[in-house]
């Protein structure tokens, strides 16, 4: 059974790796978001200082996911109709994208699955009492950026994930030994440096410890339980979805995952059957 270590702790098994930093603009907007009384001027002011950020906002805005009978047309407009956890997660998902641009290595397979993945989580907790439909969002967008911070660091990281995904008790273990860390600390490292909430770095730290499920970790919140739970039917739907086989994770930990959640079998089918419908119109949108 793991245990939460220091900043120490982590800086340490870290030691050599570089974090990217959280893009200015982004941590602006989520300092402005914690106040108690969010002034959205400012908000639509940083929004529309970036032009990336105002496009993405536009589009979103405007997607068939919010069916607006008349189209928004300014950063304003987008702001109201999305507010501000909507924006957060837009601006957030961005950040992390746009930390690894600079790198020569094709993510595109990672991004899209770190997309559908936060989708799907989304779409799972909203079936649920007491998952959070937004914490689900960031933990499924977020829950495996430690990959492309360890894929820059060492060029053998690759060969290691191939192998370390064919057993997820094992994965870490096996990474740590040829690394001096894992995708989950640097994870844990990454959102915790830019300020995401303790539910979304713990839930990434301990997304391969099947301990979490059952709460049997010190100074871990039960919503963590929850979150990768989710994220862990979220995976399979997934891979149902992309006609890939179930990952290792799901295979150890999807019927401890299952009992978490409450669901069973039959309940497991309904969500995933519903959900890839909507992925279905989704794709067929977006062609």
């Amino acid at each position: 059974m793991q245990t939460e270590f220091s900043s120490d702790d982590a800086s340490e098994l870290l030691k050599g790796i570089d974090i990217p930093p959280c893009p200015a603009v982004a941590l602006n907007l989520m300092k402005e978001a914690r106040k108690d009384e969010v002034d959205f001027n400012v908000i639509t002011r940083l929004i529309s200082g970036d032009v990336s950020l105002a496009a993405a906002m536009l589009k979103t805005a405007n997607s068939p996911f919010f069916a607006l009978k008349r189209k928004v047309a300014n950063v304003q407009q987008a702001v109201a109709v999305l507010g501000i956890k909507n924006i957060l997660q837009i601006v957030v998902g961005l950040s992390l994208k746009s930390s690894f641009a600079s790198s020569k290595m094709n993510l595109d397979r990672f991004w899209e699955r770190s997309n559908y993945h936060a989708i799907v989580s989304s779409r799972v907790a909203r079936r649920l009492p007491g998952v959070s439909r937004d914490d689900a969002y960031s933990y499924g967008l977020f829950h495996e950026c430690g990959v492309p911070v360890l894929m820059m660091k060492f060029p053998s990281y690759v060969a290691t994930l191939m192998e370390a995904n064919k057993s997820a008790s094992q994965s870490t273990a096996l990474e740590e030994s040829r690394h001096g860390t894992n995708h989950a600390v640097a994870g844990y490292m990454l959102t915790r440096t830019w300020g995401l909430p303790p539910s979304i770095y713990q839930s990434i730290r301990y997304h391969h410890d099947i301990a979490v499920l059952s709460d049997e970790i010190p100074g871990v919140d039960h919503s963590v339980s929850g979150l990768v739970a989710t994220g862990l039917v979220a995976e399979h739907i997934v891979a149902h979805f992309q006609n890939y086989p179930d990952d290792a994770n799901w295979t150890e930990c999807g019927a401890q995952a299952l009992v978490r959640l409450g669901i069973d079998a039959d309940e497991l089918e309904d969500i995933r059957a519903d959900i890839c419908e909507e992925l279905e119109q989704m794709k067929e949108i977006r062609q």
